[in-house]
C-alpha cells in the first residue's frame, strides 16, 4: 500500500492497519532480509508519520536484524510462536491471513467460509488442506454438491500442492451419498427422527477421521447437511467438533449476508467471509474476518486475487511453493483405483 512521505516522496509498504487515524506499517520478513531492509522501512515510516511498525516473520531472524529491530521499536511477530490455549493453531499457509487470525484456527472447533458463488471458497478451503497435508495434517475434503471427477478435474488446474498431497493419500476425498439426502428427505416429512440423523452422520464422520487420522476437514458445503431448524443445526455443528480437529464448512449466501439458511453463522466458532468488491473497473476479492471467538483477530479486510498459486493477496504475496514436481494432472492420474465404502454408508470415498 502506497502512503505519502512528509518529504514528497511515496512509500510501498506490505500493508497498512488502520484504526481510525492510528496506524501501523507492516512488513513482510522474507530470507533475504537485512539490517539496511530494516533501516530503510524504519525511516520510510517516520518520513510518512506512522509510529507502529511491525515487521511479520515466519522464518528465524539474525541477531543483528532483531537487535536493529529493537533499536527502531519495531515489533517482530512469528505467527508460528503466538499462545493459544491449544498451543497449537491451524495455519492457511497465507501469512497475512494467519497474521489476523493470530497464527491459524483454533483446533477443536468448526469454522465456516461465507460467500457467493465463484468467490473463492473451495479455494481457500482446499488451500487449508493442501498446507495442513504439507506440514504432516492429514486432511479430509468432504463434497455435497459437486461430482468428484469435476472437482479434481478444477482442483488440478491449481498449483497449490492438492493434487500431490491426494496421490500420496495425505488428504482424502469422499462424497455423501444418496441415503443422506433420503434420510433428510424423511425427515422433513415427518417420518424420521432428525437426532438419529445427526447421531448417525456424526458417529460416521468420527470413525472416519480417527481411523484415518484426520486433523483438517473441509465440508464443501454444508447446506446438504442441513435441515433449516436452529435445534438442528445447533446439534449438528456442536455434535462435529473433535478435539485437535479442525473443521471448516463452506456456505453461500440466501437469507442472510453470512449464510444460505439465516442459522449457521449462529453456532460456528468462527467466520471467514469472501466478497466481490468492485475497485476500478474490476471485481476484486476481498476477504474479512467477521467473527472468532476465544481469540484475538484483526476486522479489517484483505483484498486478493484467485489465479493458477491459488489465493494470492494483492500484495503479491506468494504462499510456500509445494515440493512435489509432477504436475497436477499427471498427480492425479497416478491415483489407485476406487475402493468403494459399504453400501449402508454416508459418505463415499472416491478412490
Amino acid at each position: 500500500m502506497a502512503v505519502q512521505g512528509a518529504s514528497g516522496l511515496s512509500y510501498k509498504f506490505d500493508y497498512i492497519i488502520a484504526s481510525g487515524e492510528d496506524k501501523i506499517a507492516v512488513k513482510l520478513a522474507n530470507s533475504d532480509i537485512t539490517t539496511n531492509d530494516i533501516m530503510v522501512f524504519n525511516s520510510q515510516a517516520t518520513d510518512a508519520g506512522i509510529a507502529r511498525k511491525i515487521l511479520i516473520s515466519e522464518i528465524e531472524l539474525g541477531e543483528y536484524v532483531k537487535k536493529m529491530c529493537n533499536i527502531y521499536g519495531i515489533i517482530i511477530s512469528d505467527p508460528r510462536e503466538i499462545a493459544t490455549p491449544d498451543a497449537f493453531r491451524a495455519r492457511f499457509g497465507i501469512p497475512i491471513l494467519d497474521a489476523k487470525l493470530s497464527g491459524g484456527l483454533r483446533p477443536g472447533y468448526v469454522y465456516m467460509i461465507s460467500g457467493k458463488p465463484g468467490v473463492g471458497k473451495t479455494t481457500l478451503s482446499s488451500t487449508f488442506l493442501s498446507y495442513g497435508a504439507s506440514i504432516g495434517e492429514k486432511g479430509l475434503m468432504i463434497l455435497t454438491d459437486t461430482f468428484p471427477d469435476q472437482f479434481i478435474d478444477n482442483i488440478r488446474t491449481m498449483n497449490i500442492g492438492f493434487a500431490e498431497a491426494y496421490k500420496d493419500r495425505k488428504i482424502e476425498v469422499m462424497e455423501i451419498s444418496d441415503q443422506i439426502r433420503s434420510m433428510k428427505s424423511d425427515i422433513s416429512q415427518g417420518k424420521a427422527d432428525s437426532r438419529k440423523f445427526i447421531t448417525k452422520l456424526v458417529t460416521e464422520l468420527k470413525k472416519i477421521i480417527i481411523s484415518k487420522d484426520i486433523k483438517r476437514v473441509v465440508i464443501d458445503p454444508i447446506t446438504l447437511l442441513i435441515i433449516p431448524d436452529d435445534d438442528f443445526v445447533n446439534l449438528l455443528l456442536n455434535s462435529m467438533a473433535i478435539k485437535g480437529v479442525t473443521i471448516l464448512i463452506t456456505s453461500g449466501l440466501r437469507n442472510s449476508n453470512l449464510s444460505i439458511f439465516g442459522i449457521e453463522e449462529y453456532y460456528t466458532t468462527g467466520i471467514i467471509k469472501l466478497e466481490y468488491r468492485p475497485q476500478n473497473d474490476i471485481s476484486t476479492r476481498t476477504g474479512s474476518i467477521i467473527k472468532m471467538r476465544g481469540t484475538a483477530f484483526d476486522p479489517n479486510p484483505f483484498d486478493f486475487k484467485i489465479t493458477a498459486d491459488g489465493i494470492v493477496p494483492l500484495s503479491n504475496l506468494k504462499m510456500p511453493e509445494p515440493e512435489a514436481t509432477k504436475s497436477n494432472r499427471e498427480a492425479i492420474e497416478g491415483n489407485s483405483p476406487e475402493n468403494p465404502s459399504s453400501d449402508d454408508s454416508l459418505f463415499r470415498s472416491i478412490r
